[in-house]
């Protein structure tokens, strides 16, 4: 499978992508084009050239006819050095793998996992055939978040499955940073007023027992209005801008979830689940109301009524039925008992 023309940073990125962040970085400015060709060391020809191959891709540069070009302020677009800039981890996203438009940062991931160090992130402005759990499609149009995390972690492969909850937790833990209320809906989304805003989707690669990779993609609706998603997805989707009314930043966003997400990560990897539980329960969806449980991973149309207690050490579910009994889940689909 080929991938599209990633940028990689930190490294030696295009002129053309290092004259894009230039322009990101300072919103509103002209820059004239002698600066650009000094800045960038290249002639006044070539920058022309490299703005509108920019413009080709479809970024937003304005060009001021022979004064030069400039993004306007406000400008909603991903920055690999504006990203780069918020982190406090020590490996996630410590390379950034960046292109416009792709299919699926998972599919991309898997095919650049073997060429990228540990914590390599994968984003995107657009997918074109998103993928959510179970098969479902990820709508994915610009504005919001698609970014898929490559790790090796060294630790038996049956180990993985709880970390979508970390990774929704951290994700949670970020929008709450930037103030909402969000919650973690079992197994892998993130609601916030009772809509899902997030949602993750792990995939792994392993032999003999051992890990290949693991890739933790994170999709957030950002800066989407759910008024411009599609009706299906629209009644039970909200997004930040819906819920804060203003723009959000996505690259501080971003930079949010990694260091939100790191340290529950390594605390995963030594201890397991258990320890993160009393951390995550409080921020559980739905816990002492009435639920049901549908296991469409199982291939059963089995559904399971009971009030929703909180998390096994591994991660289950744990539901009490009318009769007292525990039940536990460790895969399903989880949403409110119909009235």
């Amino acid at each position: 499978m080929n991938t599209p023309d990633y940028i990689r940073f930190p490294g030696n990125t295009r002129v053309k992508y290092d004259i894009l962040y230039m322009l990101l970085e300072s919103q509103g400015r002209v820059f004239s084009w002698d600066e650009i060709a000094g800045r960038t060391g290249i002639t006044v020809e070539e920058a022309k050239r490299n703005i509108q191959s920019l413009l080709d891709e479809g970024f937003s540069v304005i060009t001021a006819s022979e004064a030069g070009c400039t993004v306007s302020e406000g400008q909603d677009s991903l920055s690999a050095p504006g990203i780069y800039s918020q982190l406090r981890t020590q490996v996630l996203g410590r390379q950034i793998c960046y292109t416009l438009t792709t299919a699926s940062t998972n599919d991309d991931a898997r095919v650049l996992a073997e060429s990228c160090p540990d914590g390599t992130l994968v984003i995107c402005e657009t997918q074109t055939k998103g993928k959510g759990r179970l098969g479902r499609q990820w709508e994915s149009p610009r504005g919001g978040i698609f970014m898929s995390l490559i790790l090796k972690p060294e630790i038996q492969p049956a180990r993985i499955p709880p970390l979508a909850l970390v990774a929704g937790y951290a994700t949670a833990r970020a929008l709450e940073r930037a103030g909402l209320n969000a919650v973690v809906k079992w197994p892998n989304d993130v609601l916030v007023q009772g809509r899902k805003l997030a949602g993750i989707l792990c995939e792994i690669s392993a032999q003999q027992g051992r890990i290949q990779y693991l890739i933790v993609g994170i999709g957030i609706n950002a800066n989407i209005p759910a008024a411009l998603m599609p009706p299906g997805v629209r009644e039970r989707s909200t997004s930040v801008l819906d819920q804060t009314g203003k723009i959000t930043d996505r690259n501080l966003l971003i930079a949010g979830v990694l260091n939100e997400f790191e340290p529950c990560y390594l605390r995963f990897l030594e201890s397991g689940l258990e320890d993160l539980i009393p951390e995550i329960e409080p921020k559980l969806a739905y816990v002492g109301s009435p639920v049901m449980i549908h296991n469409a991973a199982l291939g059963s149309e089995e559904i399971q009524h009971g009030i929703l207690q909180g998390l096994d050490s591994d991660g289950s579910l744990l539901l009490s039925s009318s009769a007292g009994e525990i039940k536990r889940f460790a895969a399903g689909d989880l949403s409110l008992r119909p009235k």
